[in-house]
């Protein structure tokens, strides 16, 4: 585990490496910048991203972009790639991950908590990650816990970091702002289904579109409130639709002037990186209700 780096991702001995990949350029075609590919947001759970890279702080300038999230809010990867573990007084549990890309992301502040509490008695190893030292991961898939450890006790949140070809950092915010939202993280391959509450907006051709506030994983996992966003769904044949909704069918789309507050369900399908970020079409309505 390492542990010297700080909440300032300061690391001296990069400094020089890379100096190129610190001037800003603009995204190409494919969306990279700075060499950096689209990413997956780190983040699941509602959280307010603006442009903090660069602040004054007293041990020096902001090298990342803070966004508040709960307590224990699910990590995912925003590349593929490889994770190291690491911890500093400052920082707290951290953790590497380095992209296939050759770019660096810094996760910092981690949690360190045992119980529900705050109160840091939990080792990181034991707290703060969902994958283990070393292991290959890939873009979506879920690998750390927030928290508020090193000098962030008692406020939660991430501290991230983007550190094209692992030297000096670069903002984050261009890349977190295109970044593409997960609905949900799970390791590929594996079986999901999800719950999604929000407003019907749209209909027709076989798809439903919603504006989704909630979601919740199943097996397991638990309603979390989520930035607002379109999800488009395919509708297959047996659907069940509640009768008291607009209807779905026709041959054209229709978009609602009047949207209805639905919740809604996924049929069990198998992780892919177009579910995992709601691609249109990527999940399949089960069930569609009107709630209260």
């Amino acid at each position: 585990m390492r542990r010297h780096r700080t909440a300032r991702g300061t690391l001296f001995s990069l400094l020089l490496v890379g100096l190129a990949a610190a001037s800003m350029t603009a995204p190409s075609a494919s969306g990279r910048e700075h060499g950096v590919p689209l990413l997956v947001f780190p983040l699941i759970e509602k959280t307010e991203l603006w442009d903090n890279y660069g602040d004054p702080r007293p041990n020096g300038r902001h090298e990342g972009i803070d966004m508040p999230v709960p307590r224990r809010a699910v990590l995912v990867a925003v590349e593929s790639g490889r994770v190291e573990y690491a911890s500093s007084s400052r920082g707290g549990c951290m953790l590497y991950l380095n992209g296939r890309s050759g770019t660096t992301y810094l996760y910092i502040h981690l949690n360190n908590d045992l119980t529900q509490g705050n109160d840091n008695r939990g080792r990181c190893a034991l707290v703060a990650y969902a994958v283990r030292d070393g292991a290959a991961v890939t873009a979506g898939e879920p690998i750390g816990f927030n928290g508020d450890s090193g000098d962030q006790d008692g406020n939660p949140g991430l501290h991230f970091e983007v550190h094209p070809n692992a030297g000096p950092p670069v903002n984050p915010f261009g890349h977190l702002r295109r970044a593409r939202r997960p609905l949900f993280a799970a390791k590929p391959g594996s079986e999901f289904s999800l719950g999604l509450r929000g407003k019907l907006v749209g209909g027709g051709l076989g798809s439903v579109t919603l504006e989704v506030v909630r979601v919740r994983q199943y097996p397991g996992g638990r309603w979390l409130t989520i930035d607002a966003r379109t999800v488009e769904l395919a509708v297959p044949a047996g659907a069940a639709v509640a009768s008291s909704l607009p209807a779905l069918s026709g041959e054209t789309v229709r978009v609602f002037k009047s949207p209805v507050a639905v919740a809604a369900f996924t049929t069990k399908a198998k992780t892919s990186l177009d579910a995992l970020v709601g691609t249109p079409g990527a999940l399949q309505l089960r069930r569609l209700s009107a709630i209260p």
